[in-house]
């Protein structure tokens, strides 16, 4: 079987394609680089998935596509033409090839503002954000394909993955922060809470759903939140050493809470993340020490 990947050279594309490669599975990446750094052998197709140009010569012989590519920053008319209607250029490209199923990174953002109670995969969405919003429509954009053709159309609203290789985030600026200055900068009061999974767990999710063909809307996501002050702990046990703190009123650089219902994962998927996040950190940690 040879699965087609869209953002391949990212981080969550280079854990992916080792998992998938150690499964068996042949792997065509589509690149915007002349000269991607894959593995050895890997097969791929430069193009523009903006613009259109290389789509149809990516989606040759592929079986399964994998969605990766996508952008979370702003200005707000680029996450149109990166979430948006790059998403609409491979779907509808891809309506004119045999793939059996589509799988596609979405976000928690999707869900819009903080709720008491866990968002589930059937609730509403009320995205308050561009990133957010871009997503959702995404979503609907695969959805479509999904009936208009009949095959199964997976979609992941994952949490916070890190990891190495990973150089954005919370994870990575508190790093980067402690080795530079030695302290950290929070934002509000740090009693926020969010889920953070780590990136071997999510591309086993992925090895899963290929495996037993399944669609669905599924959240992802570690079984324990920890608070940015929490966080701040597991460095110090990890790190060995104190760490000094700034707190901060300026509401840009806070973290909200984000409350998911993960129970849908285990019931269809058999999955759920193994790695707790202390090994996950040491394993993160340990990297960025390497490069």
């Amino acid at each position: 079987m040879k699965i087609g990947i869209t953002g391949a050279t990212g981080f969550l594309g280079g854990h992916l394609i080792s998992k998938l490669l150690s499964d068996g599975y042949s792997i065509k990446a589509f690149v915007i680089e002349e000269n991607p750094p894959l593995p050895r052998g890997i097969e791929w197709v430069r193009g523009n998935l903006v613009s259109g140009e290389g789509i149809s010569e990516f989606l040759k012989d592929v079986d399964v596509v994998i969605h990766l590519a996508g952008r979370n920053l702003p200005p707000e008319e680029e996450l149109i033409k990166d979430n948006v209607m790059a998403t609409r250029n491979l779907i509808m490209e891809a309506l004119k090839h045999p793939i059996k199923q589509f799988i596609f990174t979405s976000s928690v953002a999707v869900y819009g503002k903080d709720k008491k109670n866990k968002f589930k995969e059937t609730d509403e969405c009320f995205p308050n954000t561009e990133y957010g919003l871009t997503k959702y429509l995404a979503e609907k954009i695969v959805q479509y394909w999904s009936t208009k053709i009949g095959e199964p159309a997976t979609i992941f609203r994952p949490f916070n993955i890190y990891g190495p290789g990973n150089f954005k985030g919370i994870i990575y600026t508190f790093y980067s922060n402690i080795k530079d200055d030695g302290k950290v900068v929070i934002y509000g009061d740090g009693k926020q809470e969010r889920d953070y999974l780590y990136v071997g767990d999510i591309v086993e999710a992925f090895s899963t759903v290929i495996r037993i063909k399944k669609a669905g809307i599924f959240n992802l996501g570690a079984t324990k939140k920890y608070s940015v002050l929490e966080v701040l702990e597991v460095f110090k046990k990890v790190l060995g050493k104190g760490i000094k703190v700034d707190f901060s009123s300026n509401e840009e650089g806070k973290v909200f809470n984000i409350n998911q219902a993960l129970s849908l994962a285990r019931k269809e998927l058999n999955w759920e993340a193994k790695t707790s996040f202390e090994d996950g950190l040491k394993k993160t940690i340990e990297w960025y020490e390497r490069h």
